[in-house]
């Protein structure tokens, strides 16, 4: 039995379901705000369409982008309004789920000078038949210039990793090898994929082991560690090879994860630095060994002159007791002045020669000749050109020849000296 409702309680009942009304128009309102102001705050590109692609509705970001007004697109068709087309557009991933109700996605689509990511939900009633589909495009221009710009560096640093001619190596904390560029493999002896995994004790002289380790605990520790390091490492033949090495430690995240390092071969510069200490050594060597011999020469030298002497006193007594006293017996006897004169020229001669100026002389001036030695004793008796040429029986001009021979030995030759003033003071 159906329920009366009579007017008064029609009317009352009219104004509750009224007032639901009101509620429920003034919730889809505030729906239909908060979903404007959520969808036009995304940065990206978003589109409502129909079953037949035509706009529903466009954020913000759809309309700054093709500079509309808000609303202007409503009605239209998509391909129409947004790319001036008759069709729709064939890679358009809306049609694709208005065909299949699935979503669809293309990437990397190129269009007005960027790309883009285009991707289309399907949008369902209450009872799941499909009412329309919305759509996101995504500009991906700035990061794909991003990745792209990483990729070149990569790129440039993967070159410079593998083409460098020093050695380039990251390490875990165990001194496992993680990666090395090739110079490292070459220098080793080693494929590359045999470096990778390899402990560096394998390649280092266990005499420097302890010290890598600590390198690696001090700088670990943040302790101040000396840069570069030297050490001696071998192939996988066995031949010696010295590295100077900087390394440090690598963060991600405010975490230490690895040690990265450079080594130089300074094995060339080494084997240099060996010779050159053998040298040294060598130069020692024969510099105590000429010590040694000019020692040795200044003795005999000593000794030389002492034979010397020794022999000059001995010539000296030989010619005082042997000479002389003949001379004097033959000026006692009946000659000549001629010849008395030349027993007198011997005698004074030969006293010059024991005598000490002829030794000062012949040290002083070696390169003197016997005729000049004549010379100068008559010049420093105080005799003429004239009457020296006479006793050696030669031309003055040759005396004169020889008293200029003697200057310039003397290096009397342009000064304003006397040349007898000059024996004399010998």
């Amino acid at each position: 039995m159906k329920k009366i409702l009579y007017p008064k309680k029609i009317h009352v009942e009219t104004r509750r379901i009224e007032k639901k009304y009101l509620g429920l128009l003034e919730k889809l309102s505030k729906s239909e705000q908060e979903k404007a102001v959520i969808l036009d705050a995304m940065t990206e590109l978003v589109l409502y369409l129909d079953m037949d692609l035509k706009v529903i509705w466009a954020n913000k970001a759809m309309r700054d982008a093709f500079a509309l007004e808000p609303g202007q697109l409503n009605g239209q068709h998509c391909y129409k309004a947004l790319h001036n087309r008759n069709r729709v557009c064939p890679v358009c991933p809306a049609e694709k789920t208005l065909r299949t109700g699935k979503t669809h996605e293309v990437i990397d689509f190129s269009s007005y000078k960027k790309n883009w990511v285009l991707r289309s939900y399907p949008v369902r009633n209450e009872r799941g038949a499909l009412r329309g589909v919305v759509e996101i495009v995504t500009d991906i221009t700035d990061r794909r210039k991003a990745e792209e710009a990483l990729r070149q560096s990569e790129q440039k640093y993967r070159e410079l990793f593998e083409n460098a001619n020093d050695i380039i190596f990251i390490l875990d904390f165990d001194g496992t090898i993680l990666s090395c560029n090739a110079a490292a493999a070459k220098t080793y002896g080693y494929e590359s994929e045999q470096m990778l995994g390899l402990n560096i004790e394998r390649l280092l002289n266990p005499e420097y082991l302890p010290v890598v380790r600590q390198f690696i605990q001090k700088k670990l520790h943040n302790m101040d560690v000396q840069n570069p390091q030297e050490f001696l490492t071998y192939t996988k033949d066995g031949e010696a090879v010295w590295v100077e090495v900087n390394a440090r430690i690598m963060k991600e995240n405010g975490r230490q994860v690895s040690v990265h390092g450079i080594a130089r071969n300074i094995t060339e510069r080494k084997k240099m630095e060996e010779a050159l200490k053998r040298r040294e050594l060598e130069l020692e060597e024969k510099s105590r060994n000429l010590e040694d011999a000019n020692t040795a020469l200044k003795v005999l030298l000593r000794r030389r002159e002492e034979d010397k002497t020794e022999l000059e006193e001995k010539v000296t007594c030989n010619m005082r007791e042997l000479v002389l006293p003949y001379i004097e017996n033959l000026k006692m006897t009946d000659i000549d002045s001629q010849q008395l004169n030349q027993l007198k020229i011997l005698e004074r001669n030969i006293s010059e020669i024991i005598s000490p100026f002829l030794r000062t002389l012949s040290s002083r001036y070696p390169n003197l000749t016997p005729m000049e030695i004549k010379i100068i004793n008559f010049i420093k008796e105080g005799r003429s050109t004239k009457e020296i040429a006479a006793l050696l029986k030669a031309s003055t001009r040759t005396v004169e020849v020889h008293r200029d021979n003697i200057r310039k030995k003397m290096r009397l030759k342009n000064r304003k000296a006397n040349l007898r003033s000059h024996l004399l003071s010998l």
